[in-house]
């Protein structure tokens, strides 16, 4: 496999359109199938380290299904159900109303919401919460509308910038926004504990994970893979991008964490092996939690349309993420963590898989089925770049054994899109 995929990620590296780049799959007793780096973690500093799977990169929304797992802890031991109403355990949530417009000088025009959003809705991204950068104009227009500073739910993680009125009712409809954070507060009010006190005692060390925690400890230094952007033009640039954790939410249950492709790979391995970690044995969920909510799509369970899962729109805020599709023509759903395909991937993961992925173009899938997992962790904006979806494509097709893609989008490829509406070139390609 490492002969198959050596010239396709070492070609995006010397040609300057992936900063570096990292990628593990093991299967399901822990054994390696294919783990490296490539590149450094300062673009264009050869002084900087090499980056290889163990190296530490901030993993934006692959955070979120680790929040997950610790709520999912909490209902196991009974303290909190799919249908409790989120006010039950996170009392603010009373105070967000519901967005139906705008009148003529700019004002939203807002209302209670006619249902409560339970946390069924959280885990599933049903509860009408979006993010102002993936919505165009009706998140992002509030908050300008109400002087509050945009994009500030991944960059100032301040309790206002969770408070976002709902755009739909709650249950009705699938938006991808700040359900997790939501999550967090919820094991945090129930555990007494700080979100990351709380993974990192109950996920983190029983897994021996000795590199995933906090984002951008005070001692982090060149052996983090520093954020990059990379321009309309291709060009990428090394940026001084850190996640703020101010005190008042230490912790956004979305997109705190650091870790590393083998870190977050051997959590995706203890899913796929009902909870138990195969080579250490520690347990950290129970195998009917993993088998009915985190590989099972509860979409029908809420009742409403799958209408937009794996879709990245045209974004309102394109230098953080271009545009497309997860698994184009496959039917999706959402579980209590992942997105779920509910058929079989003609070039890759059987139905029943789960997958997802962090802004900073990072993507990964798990497999119960064959229990097999794999990631692909870079550190640059724009999301849903099409030159790193191109590796996650191809590591995902050398694993079940099919030919590699020629290009993003053609018939058959596991991912469609990767364009930026502000890069005619790509448009015009793709």
């Amino acid at each position: 496999m490492e002969a198959q995929l050596d010239p396709i990620f070492q070609a995006a590296i010397d040609s300057k359109r992936v900063p570096g780049v990292s990628a593990v799959v093991l299967d399901g007793k822990g054994k390696v199938i294919f783990s490296k780096g490539y590149g450094n973690t300062i673009f264009g500093d050869p002084s900087s380290p090499k980056v290889s799977p163990e190296t530490p990169a901030m993993i934006w929304s692959c955070t979120k299904l680790i929040t997950s797992i610790a709520c999912l802890q909490l209902m196991e031991q009974g303290k909190v159900n799919l249908d409790d109403p989120v006010e039950k355990h996170a009392p603010d949530i009373r105070d967000i109303k519901l967005l139906e417009g705008f009148n003529d000088d700019g004002s939203p025009i807002l209302r209670e919401p006619k249902k409560k959003p339970t946390m069924l809705n959280l885990f599933t991204h049903t509860s009408g919460f979006a993010y102002d950068f993936f919505v165009p104009a009706k998140t992002l227009r509030y908050r300008v509308s109400q002087n509050l500073p945009v994009v500030s739910a991944v960059t100032l993680s301040a309790k206002h910038s969770y408070t976002d009125p709902f755009i739909f009712e709650p249950g009705t409809g699938y938006c991808y926004g700040s359900n997790s954070d939501w999550l967090g507060f919820v094991v945090e009010n129930i555990s007494g504990l700080s979100l990351a006190e709380y993974i990192d005692k109950n996920i983190a060390q029983p897994l021996g994970l000795k590199n995933t925690g906090l984002t951008y400890p005070p001692d982090q230094g060149k052996d983090f893979m520093t954020v990059h952007a990379k321009d309309s033009n291709g060009t990428i640039t090394p940026t001084p991008t850190k996640m703020a954790s101010p005190a008042e939410v230490p912790c956004p249950g979305g997109h705190f964490l650091y870790g590393t492709a083998m870190d977050y790979a051997n959590i995706l391995l203890t899913l796929v092996n009902d909870g138990t970690h195969p080579v250490s044995g520690a347990q950290i969920l129970k195998p009917e939690t993993c088998r009915e909510l985190i590989f099972k799509d509860q979409i029908p369970r809420v009742g409403c349309s799958p209408d937009g899962i794996g879709v990245i729109p045209p974004g309102s805020l394109p230098q953080l993420t271009c545009q497309g599709e997860f698994l184009p023509g496959i039917k999706k759903g959402w579980s209590c963590g992942l997105m779920t395909n509910n058929e079989d991937v003609p070039n890759g993961r059987p139905a029943g898989s789960g997958a997802w992925a962090g802004l900073g173009n990072c993507y990964y899938w798990a497999d119960p089925k064959n229990k097999i997992v794999g990631m692909v962790v870079s550190a640059y904006l724009p999301f849903f770049d099409r030159d790193t979806l191109h590796l996650a494509d191809a590591l995902e097709r050398a694993v079940y054994g099919k030919p590699e893609a020629k290009e993003i989008g053609e018939p058959g490829s596991n991912f469609s899109g990767g364009v930026n509406i502000n890069t005619p070139q790509q448009t015009a390609a793709a």
